[in-house]
């Protein structure tokens, strides 16, 4: 007959094996940094002896099944640990430094976690989960987060919100630091982003606003409209390459947001209306790229387009009245000179139709034939076509031409081109 199996009281296997055996060496090995003499943790001898006292000890009948008292045990020595070896080595950094810190002690954690989870692994098999518990890997992670995290978050935001505006001024910093403390937030939620959200997406957003708010106006008072759009533009692409680089991708669409409302929306009058450089002076200019850049950045709302395309309306309309106004006065001199007014204007209707050319293909390069300029071309036109100057109306003017071009002798042109300028006239 075998003998039973040696009972292993709680304070023996605690003390002589797992304690001694285990855990005070990992606390002594992330004390000392895994680059120096311990590159490598626990040999599979060693493990699988601390694995096995924990076994042991959670198998054995009561009154000695100890998985309870192993269960509190495993919260206590990560909360000690935490408590007296972690924190205090966070309240004597700050800035970068506290961020360099923390995400060490959090890559250690992630260390402990994980074998203080191999040793006592038999307790989530089924200790936790006969008795509803967190398994032992979340457990460690909410003490960590009751105990570090939630002690020094507020300062950790305001150090990495300070990396990120001096980034924004042109400084170099350290993305792969600001990467891991973005990873820790996320870590932090437990399955959900609620912790990056509401510690750092919300100050991140606040903290975009006020730098923005202060740039944009610094902007405006110095640049022209053109500088200030490749200025606005900069800052977009950095903002994107900045979640793309170390912030979580859930944020770009929040955080382009507030910045474009900051350096556009709030800014269009006063961009649309700069003396000498806004928007009127860009189209009198053919200034087709700034104009092009001006579209990209607008076109993300409708609304912030509907005061540029009545700008661009405004000044088609200028434009072709002017032409209405050349041939106003042209029939003036003819009439001084005593000559009738005939039925036919040619270098009127080409005018017409190389101002609708023009601007035809400036609604589609520079505007991307987006149908507000689309409307706003057409109602130019309306506009002054229908502003009949002498005895002919625009319409019998054009007529006329078409006419001319269709008889024999007439305008001396090919077909294609023929066939072009009646395309084109009808399409006016």
């Amino acid at each position: 007959m075998s003998a039973s199996p040696r009972i292993i009281n709680l304070e023996e296997g605690w003390n002589n094996e797992i304690k001694a055996k285990a855990i005070d060496r990992l606390e002594e090995i992330l004390n000392l940094g895994l680059d120096k003499k311990h590159n490598k943790m626990f040999p599979p001898a060693e493990y699988v002896q601390t694995y096995t006292t924990c076994y042991n000890m959670c198998t054995q009948k009561s009154p000695y099944n100890w998985s309870e008292q192993l269960y509190q045990r495993h919260g206590e020595t990560i909360s000690e640990y935490l408590s007296k070896t972690v924190l205090p080595a966070l309240r004597d950094r700050h800035n970068e430094f506290l961020l360099k810190e923390l995400t060490r002690r959090w890559s250690n954690h992630l260390i402990m976690n994980k074998w203080m989870q191999r040793f006592f692994m038999y307790l989530d098999r089924y200790y936790v989960k006969h008795h509803s518990l967190p398994p032992l890997s979340k457990a460690g992670l909410k003490h960590f987060k009751a105990l570090i995290f939630d002690e020094v978050k507020v300062d950790v935001t305001n150090a990495m919100l300070d990396l990120i505006n001096q980034e924004r001024d042109g400084a170099q910093v350290d993305r792969s630091l600001l990467k891991n403390c973005v990873l820790l937030y996320e870590a932090m939620g437990m399955g959900c982003l609620d912790a990056y959200t509401m510690d750092f997406e919300d100050k991140l957003l606040e903290c975009t606003i006020e730098y923005y708010a202060r740039k944009s106006s610094e902007w405006i008072e110095s640049d022209g409209t053109p500088a200030y759009l490749i200025k606005a533009e900069t800052a977009i692409e950095a903002e994107k390459a900045r979640v793309s680089q170390y912030l979580n991708v859930a944020t770009e669409g929040r955080l382009l947001g507030v910045v474009e409302t900051e350096i556009l929306a709030k800014r269009e009058t006063v961009l649309l209306e700069k003396e000498g450089s806004g928007l009127r002076v860009l189209l009198t200019n053919d200034s087709h790229e700034d104009l092009g850049r001006m579209y990209s950045l607008f076109s993300k709302k409708d609304e912030w387009l509907v005061p540029i395309a009545n700008i661009v309306k405004a000044h088609i309309a200028h434009m072709g009245h002017e032409c209405v106004n050349r041939r106003e006065a042209k029939i003036s001199e003819a009439e001084a000179a005593g000559n009738k007014e005939k039925n036919e204007d040619a270098d009127f209707v080409k005018e017409l139709l190389a101002l609708h050319d023009k601007y035809t293909l400036m609604v589609e390069k520079q505007f991307g034939s987006n149908s507000l300029f689309q409307k706003a071309l057409k109602d130019a036109f309306t506009d002054f076509i229908n502003r009949d100057v002498g005895k002919f109306t625009n319409a019998e003017l054009m007529s006329s031409f078409c006419d001319r071009l269709l008889r024999t002798g007439g305008e001396k042109l090919s077909d294609e081109d023929t066939e072009q300028f009646l395309e084109k006239n009808g399409s006016i």
